[in-house]
């Protein structure tokens, strides 16, 4: 990032630029030559203003260049309209209270600070709604010229001259509508990096309101130029040392709160806030101008039925895709990570399910415990990784020996793994049972143990059917089951059977 100037060195620099121009105008104080001497001083300071935005918009964040592009924007409307101005009055001798191109230059001057006020950040911005508000804002500006002037810019009709009280309450209440409208975003937006730019602009806004104020009271009735024209110079003068001056450093816990709730209605108000004016100022130039008007209102409810549309589109696009990711959220939570089977969790709930299915209709239900033989042998042997393997490995094929898409199989512990088997009876279990075993021989893992060269398992079945029971006996019997094949030597198969109106599987 490019380094900015020291404060002080700006703040004497924009002391020297108003004295400079309050000497010019002591100096040359006839009406003609004060013009000449003051122009470049009134063409010069928001040109100042314009630049700095350019040096902002370069160096700031990426996600608020717009922000500061807006705004660059509006000075250099500003600065053509005074450039319009300096012609109309050096050269044309325009009176005053005449509207004129320079007026529609300074109206207009008001859009893109409006836009800049309502801006949200690159992360929640939608260029293309960006575009509709900026056309909307623009043509909103255009219709307001024209109800207030009464004349549109650029065309053939004479110019007839109003009240120079019109011109300034016109332009004063402008400038006091942007200023109530960025103290209201300052006042909403947290602290942080986004804060400084709304304090920059709020503050010049204030700065502008009461100078433009004061000023253009004083132009209503005076005939020429005079020290007053200073005031021009203040707040554009202030923008640009504010603008360039060294940014504060800002705690990064604060740079990182929420956006508060005025904030985001603000945000969102403001697109409707232009429809809505948009709207209300065609139907109010129609009277006089009935296609400009027309244009209007279509231009307003085009872009309105746009964004209404698009909102929906990407609202019941966000609802699928919530959906999508806490579908996968549930499954994440209930799949262990290393073997990719049901987790504990998993297994607790399918198994009260399953349970609670069997007594409703009074069908067996048939629990498989699976543990592998040594499995702590094999660890201290070949190490962890190895281990790891082995599980991935003997769950695969643990989970090949159960066909239906009904069977559970999880992880019930370290080296245990259970398989829950609906309307299984005993017989069906240690069918399915023997197929586990008959699966992880076939896998060849060595592993030398009393039960052969490689990795076995030993396998506890419990079949239960009582409405008396509940499922935490299904899962004791299994566990006795097992404990018993290992017992007996391992690499076995045991079982405990509830025959209260067991009936027989499918198996």
């Amino acid at each position: 990032m490019r380094r900015p100037p020291k404060l002080n060195s700006l703040v004497l620099l924009a002391v020297l630029f108003v004295a400079l121009h309050v000497i010019s105008l002591l100096v040359f104080k006839s009406g003609a030559a004060s013009a000449v001497a003051s122009y470049p001083f009134l063409l010069l300071a928001p040109t100042l203003a314009f630049a700095s935005c350019c040096w902002r918009a370069g160096a700031d964040e990426r996600e608020w260049r717009s922000a500061w592009i807006l705004l660059g924007a509006g000075m250099c409307l500003w600065t053509c309209g005074i450039v319009l101005s300096a012609w109309e009055d050096i050269f044309q001798h325009i009176p005053v209270s005449a509207a004129w191109f320079s007026d529609f230059s300074f109206f207009l001057y008001g859009v893109p600070v409006l836009l800049a006020i309502s801006s949200v950040s690159a992360k929640q911005r939608i260029l293309f709604f960006v575009w509709m508000d900026a056309a909307q804002a623009l043509m909103t500006g255009f219709l307001a010229y024209v109800s207030i002037f009464s004349v549109l810019p650029f065309s053939a009709t004479p110019l007839a001259p109003i009240a120079a009280s019109t011109l300034v309450l016109t332009y004063n209440a402008e400038n006091f509508i942007l200023a109530v409208a960025a103290t209201l975003r300052l006042l909403a937006q947290p602290r942080g990096r986004e804060r400084r730019f709304y304090v920059v602009l709020c503050s010049y806004l204030w700065i502008y309101a009461v100078s433009a104020y004061v000023y253009n009271n004083w132009a209503a009735t005076s005939d020429g130029h005079g020290v007053m024209d200073t005031l021009v110079d203040i707040p554009f003068l202030f923008f640009a040392v504010a603008t360039m001056a060294p940014r504060p450093l800002r705690n990064r816990v604060e740079e990182q709160q929420d956006k508060q709730t005025l904030t985001l209605f603000i945000e969102n108000v403001s697109p409707i806030f232009y429809t809505v004016a948009l709207l209300a100022l065609s139907m109010w130039v129609m009277r006089e101008h009935f296609y400009v008007g027309t244009v209007g209102i279509f231009t307003a409810l085009v872009v309105y039925a746009t964004r209404a549309t698009t909102l929906q589109g990407r609202y019941m696009r966000v609802q699928r895709e919530l959906h999508e990711a806490r579908d996968r959220l549930e499954q994440m939570a209930l799949t262990d990570a290393l073997t990719n089977t049901a987790n504990r969790r998993r297994f607790d709930d399918a198994l009260a399910l399953e349970w609670n299915h069997a007594i409703r209709n009074r069908q067996p239900l048939a629990l498989l415990l699976v543990d592998i033989d040594y499995f702590k042998l094999l660890n201290d042997r070949y190490g962890h990784p190895a281990g790891d393997r082995c599980l991935v490995s003997i769950a695969l094929a643990l989970q090949s020996a159960l066909p239906r898409s009904g069977d559970l199989l999880a992880r019930y512990g370290g080296e245990e793994f259970a398989a829950i088997l609906p309307a299984t009876d005993e017989a069906g279990a240690r069918v399915v049972a023997a197929t586990m075993q008959a699966a992880v021989h076939a896998l060849k893992i060595r592993n030398e143990s009393s039960t052969g060269l490689y990795v076995t398992v030993s396998v506890g079945v419990a079949v239960f059917g009582s409405p008396q029971a509940d499922a935490a006996e299904i899962i004791e019997a299994a566990d006795q089951a097992l404990y018993r094949a290992k017992q007996g030597g391992r690499n076995r198969i045991e079982a405990t059977a509830q025959h209260d109106f067991l009936r027989n599987g499918t198996r």
